[in-house]
């Protein structure tokens, strides 16, 4: 898993026709921007697990509020 850290109007790609882009941090909170075909779902993990889907295995927990970071950037 790639983990990397972007400052507001930074993006990655995701092949060739996938783009996501930091608008904005604040507050814990980042407000993502993503540009992807139709035909790929996009779907918040809140909403996946909630319908039956299962968390990826590979994605760490994130910080909880008021603690430090577990991502070391």
């Amino acid at each position: 898993m790639l983990k990397i850290s972007l400052t507001p109007g930074e993006y990655l790609t995701i092949g060739d026709n996938v783009v996501v882009q930091l608008c904005r941090s604040e507050g814990g909170r980042a407000y993502l921007a993503v540009e992807a075909p139709r035909e790929i779902p996009i779907v918040r993990g809140a909403v996946l697990e909630r319908e039956g889907g299962q968390k990826p295995a590979c994605l760490t927990d994130g910080p909880r509020r008021g603690h430090a970071s577990d991502f070391p950037f």
